[in-house]
């Protein structure tokens, strides 16, 4: 069955969900590719010494200086990267309502693609590289929101198969968040900035490839959920899901900023003796969400748990990651073993945090709200990068235990809320522990 040009569907329909999955997965490559490097590209490149600075970036750092004072790079470069990631998601409910309201979800998420496509092509010169974010932002919102709002029309908010598809949808994008910094990274540092943002647009242009094979139903056929199987309005529910999300990813987000220039000052990792791309722990941390999404959907103790369960488990895993980084980093330790071991408590709590958080928020939502709904819950990303952009400018002032104690503190916070809403939405399980593992396929 196609998606409606209005974005519902009829019954469940596994081989769209692998479609959307997939078109998922190549914007991930794309976006994320040029994330893990942004920063770098920044901080090294950009606002390297004796380099012009591209159109409008005395005004961007006349601005934040009005507000932070005197920026040196590395904070001048973090506050470009927190405001360009948080825009990303600030755009989402617009993107949504766009959807939603006006020119339904297909041509949304069409034009978001070709402008994020035409973002990546403006970046191959550091003198557009403001125009290059501005049209990656409004690409991103036309796409994002309204491709994950499609999924969960896909599952009713009764069928079991829901948190499953959920679950595969967050294993198919960090998919694409492994690949992207790996491919990216690696044509960054061999060939170029130029080639690797090249890559990024061509990735967006293949997601887009995969996206038109989904046949479209005209726009004036709307199909409508049967009395009874709509979803009912759950605000505190939905909004409360979201604060935990957000207060989750403001610690989590860190690692494609301050975490990767930490990397490269401090563990300046090898491998048989070559340079190892920092950007390649941007890989890494996708393919531990993929390891932690199959162990989160295998071992039957996890699967069996309530969302708010997985919400609290999840905050706590990144609460735990934050607090070893800032061991590890207040020892001095050289290692590549200590943040290794880092992204995969990071990555767990992401395994449980996400998926459960977006199946409480569209399980609360009724369907004529599902994409305003969506794009509100990825707001967790424009608050989360505000933070993290904003925290990065202590990167140079504070010790580095502190900074890393200070995320711990933030995803410390998120467990305690996590807990409370909880308690007041009804869903008390208590924890067992069957050491046992679900091999069943």
């Amino acid at each position: 069955m196609g998606i409606a040009g209005n974005g519902r569907a009829g019954p469940a329909s596994w081989p769209v969900f692998y479609r959307l999955a997939g078109t998922e997965l190549w914007e991930r490559f794309s976006l994320h590719g040029m994330k893990a490097l942004l920063t770098l590209y920044l901080v090294r490149e950009v606002l390297a010494d004796g380099a012009g600075l591209p159109w409008g970036m005395a005004g961007l750092r006349a601005m934040l200086e009005s507000v932070w004072g005197p920026l040196s790079p590395v904070a001048f470069g973090s506050n470009i990267y927190g405001l360009y990631a948080a825009l990303t998601y600030f755009v989402l409910p617009l993107g949504g309502l766009v959807g939603d309201r006006l020119v339904g979800r297909r041509p949304a998420i069409v034009v978001g693609a070709v402008l994020i496509s035409c973002g990546h092509l403006l970046l191959t010169d550091a003198y557009l590289l403001l125009p290059a974010l501005l049209l990656l932002i409004i690409g991103t919102g036309l796409l994002k929101g309204n491709l994950a709002a499609q999924v969960g029309e896909l599952f009713p908010a009764s069928d079991g198969r829901r948190d499953r598809a959920f679950a595969l949808y967050l294993a198919f994008l960090n998919i694409g968040v492994m690949l992207g910094p790996l491919v990216c990274g690696l044509l960054a540092q061999a060939l170029g900035w130029g080639y690797a943002f090249g890559a990024a647009g061509v990735a967006m242009l293949a997601g887009l490839g995969i996206y038109l094979t989904i046949p479209a139903t005209p726009r004036h056929v709307r199909t409508r959920p049967a009395p009874g199987e709509d979803r009912v309005y759950r605000p505190v529910t939905a909004i409360g899901a979201i604060l935990v999300v957000i207060l989750a990813f403001c610690a989590y987000e860190q690692v494609s900023n301050i975490f990767l220039l930490w990397v490269a000052d401090a563990i300046r990792p090898t491998l048989w003796g070559l340079s190892v791309p920092p950007a390649w722990f941007a890989s890494a941390d996708g393919i531990f969400t993929v390891l932690m999404v199959i162990l989160t959907m295998r071992w039957r103790w996890l699967a069996s748990l309530r969302d708010w369960d997985r919400l609290a488990m999840g905050c706590a895993a990144m609460m735990l990651g934050y607090g070893l980084l800032a061991l590890v980093a207040g020892a001095g330790s050289r290692s590549m073993a200590g943040p290794l071991a880092v992204l995969l408590l990071l990555d767990l709590g992401v395994a449980l945090v996400w998926p459960a958080g977006l199946a409480i928020i569209t399980g609360a939502t009724p369907q004529r709200l599902a994409g305003v709904m969506v794009g509100i819950f990825y707001l967790h990303g424009f608050f989360a990068n505000l933070v993290v952009g904003s925290l990065g400018a202590l990167y140079e002032r504070v010790p580095i235990a502190t900074f890393w104690a200070i995320h711990a503190g933030i995803a410390g916070s998120a467990v305690l809320v996590s807990l409370a809403l909880r308690a007041f939405d009804g869903e008390r399980r208590a924890f067992r522990m069957p050491w046992r593992l679900n091999t069943a396929p």
